[in-house]
């Protein structure tokens, strides 16, 4: 409308593409074990180029606690393993159906990627 939007072209992912992915932790992000065994993740994440950044710090600090389950996932992304490798490895440790395996690996994977704390490395 005013020139202000960027459109960007969006990469196309099929699933064999996206589970064959390989999930790595960003620069800036430290984690600590609380006292009940799960992680708390901390984040510093650099601002982007876009207009409305230029109004955000130049780094922005998020602080993520995680449950038992996201504190699992989390220790599998070692830039190593695949998508599909960690929802092998939940499936075998909970006892879950695989389908409901990858549903909630992949949904909190994709909320880790939105929030900066995780890169997702396409083969």
């Amino acid at each position: 409308m005013f020139g202000f939007s960027s459109r960007k072209t969006r990469l196309t992912v099929d699933r064999r593409q996206s589970l064959a992915a390989i999930p790595v932790l960003n620069e800036g992000v430290t984690f600590v074990v609380n006292e009940d065994g799960n992680f708390v993740i901390h984040a510093q994440i650099k601002r982007g180029t876009g207009f409305i950044s230029h109004f955000q710090p130049p780094v922005m600090e998020r602080t993520i606690k995680l449950d038992e389950l996201g504190t699992f996932v989390f220790k599998q992304v070692d830039g190593n393993k695949s998508t599909l490798q960690i929802i092998e490895q939940f499936t075998r440790c909970y006892r879950t159906n695989r389908r409901e395996s990858e549903l909630s690996t992949v949904d909190f994977l994709k909320s880790l990627l939105k929030r900066g704390i995780i890169s997702i490395a396409v083969r």
